[in-house]
């Protein structure tokens, strides 16, 4: 089964939103949704990607699906292997849609991940016919990246972040932007058309220096009681006078999800062999359901909003399971679909997807 980083490196980097793709209109007036589609996200040396299984034509039928049942407009394309992110660039812009391509190196060395990702631009310039392509230059890297915040991998810079002394952040922040600045040089360097980042609401969306960006990207899975929060919450990134895009956006599939946000995925305990479901939880396909479309709505009204992403449209790392409550880890995953393994047990077996109450709802959006 996969381990407790494995999943994490796809999932928690979904700290994260739906797409508005590009403003184009549904019938309803509305701008339509877009997703997040997940290639594989490489943690460190020798460990699988977070994809295992991958094949051409698993992905042209994923991405026919995301185009016409689903109507998305766009998709952000991510993760760590770049032949990968130029085949799924190239199926997406094949059928009409505008591609967000976003490198994802997690836990390397700094140089490692900059090379990275001038050579993830070089390829997306290739690519880019006006403003079909444009690049997001990596995700939350204040988390994922080393030498910014104390601990040698993403986990323990995650626990280290509560016991950080107050006077350290100033510190920190200017380690962020130092290596923000060296990201957006690569960048730019390689790659002409639009950029922006995957920057996390609430933590480093506000540290990060956008003037250097044609797009604020957040990724948000911020929750408030009422609509006008979400717009006050959304005021504070207004300052740049620059659109707004939310690269990654959902919750998972559990009572309780909506409110849990980006943390939804820690309702499966992965210190026991095999992990399980926590007890307490219960499988809510409706709640997801209904805070997708909420979202939509939400982010539909802001004026400045170029677009959201859903996270992710499919999660094939977190199979369903018909029978077993305590390894459904579908109920731990942000999908539109359920995945249904030949092989439980097996990262690599092939799988049917089946859609949840939140494919329907997100489609229906989207007429």
């Amino acid at each position: 089964m996969f381990s407790r980083k494995v999943f994490l490196k796809s999932a928690l980097g979904a700290a994260a939103l739906v797409g508005l793709g590009g403003g184009t209109a549904s019938a309803a007036g509305r701008p339509r949704g877009g997703v997040c589609y997940d290639t594989g996200v490489l943690h460190a040396a020798g460990d699988p990607l977070s994809r295992v299984r991958w094949s051409r034509q698993q992905l042209e039928r994923e991405i026919a699906m995301i185009a016409n049942e689903l109507r998305c407009p766009s998709i952000t394309a991510f993760g760590t292997d770049l032949g990968r992110l130029a085949e799924t660039t190239d199926a997406a812009l094949r059928r009409g849609m505008q591609v967000f391509v976003q490198p994802r190196l997690y836990d390397h060395p700094q140089e490692e991940i900059l090379t990275h990702l001038a050579e993830a631009a070089r390829t997306a310039e290739r690519k880019r016919r006006g403003d079909n392509v444009k690049f997001v230059t990596g995700c939350e890297h204040f988390l994922f990246t080393p030498g910014i915040i104390p601990g040698a991998t993403f986990l323990e810079r995650i626990e280290n972040m509560a016991s950080i002394p107050a006077s350290e952040w100033p510190a920190i922040v200017r380690r962020f932007r130092e290596f923000m600045g060296r990201a957006v040089e690569v960048t730019r360097r390689e790659f002409h058309g639009r950029i922006t980042y995957g920057a996390a609401a609430g933590a480093d969306a506000k540290w990060n220096d956008w003037s250097l960006f044609d797009i604020v990207g957040l990724d948000y899975y911020r929750y408030f009681a009422t609509d006008d929060e979400y717009t006050k919450d959304l005021d504070q990134y207004r300052r740049w006078n620059k659109p707004l895009m939310v690269l990654e956006f959902g919750c998972c599939t559990f009572t309780g999800a909506a409110e849990a946000g980006g943390m939804g995925w820690d309702i499966v305990d992965y210190e026991v062999d095999p992990p399980v479901v926590k007890p307490g939880y219960v499988r809510n396909e409706r709640e997801q359901a209904d805070h997708i479309a909420r979202m939509l709505r939400v982010f539909g009204a802001q004026r400045d909003v170029e677009g959201a992403h859903l996270y992710s449209v499919i999660t094939p790392d977190s199979p369903h399971h018909p029978t077993c409550r305590d390894r459904d880890y579908d109920m731990a995953s942000y999908g539109l679909l359920r995945p249904i393994r030949e092989r439980f047990d097996d990262d690599n077996s092939p799988y049917r997807l089946e859609p949840k109450q939140s494919f329907h709802a997100f489609r229906q959006h989207n007429r």
